[in-house]
């Protein structure tokens, strides 16, 4: 008989855990740096600005991390469907979170070019 997922495993929360923490650390780290902008320009320094984009970085990261170690588990996850299932949606997560990484870059561009106030 072939093997079935029949459980929600630890492995499965912290997958759907790093599913969700790719994309969360983009728009959390969008409203933080909205909210960080006034107090940027009254200081007239971006080191608020660059912190937050670093913190929120190492996140998206932290779920690409998470996910890598997953998908390397799963190496022989040929024939197993539930197996070939996570391999899949470890693979999945990997590139929504450098696809988060990407963007938190992109945002961090106008505060390395731009000035505190502009």
């Amino acid at each position: 008989m072939a093997e079935q997922k029949s459980e929600f495993h630890t492995r499965d929360r912290w997958l759907m855990f790093a599913f969700v923490l790719g994309p969360l650390s983009v728009l959390t780290h969008l409203n933080v740096s909205y909210a960080l902008v006034p107090t940027s320009c009254a200081q007239g320094d971006k080191m608020l600005l660059h912190l937050s984009t670093v913190v929120f970085l190492l996140l998206a990261a932290a779920a690409a991390f998470i996910a890598g170690r997953i998908y390397g588990r799963f190496a022989d996850a040929e024939g197993v469907l539930w197996r070939e299932r996570t391999r899949w949606f470890s693979a999945l997560v990997i590139a929504l979170s450098v696809s988060s990484m990407v963007v938190i870059v992109a945002m961090e561009i106008p505060n390395l070019i731009l000035r505190s106030c502009d």
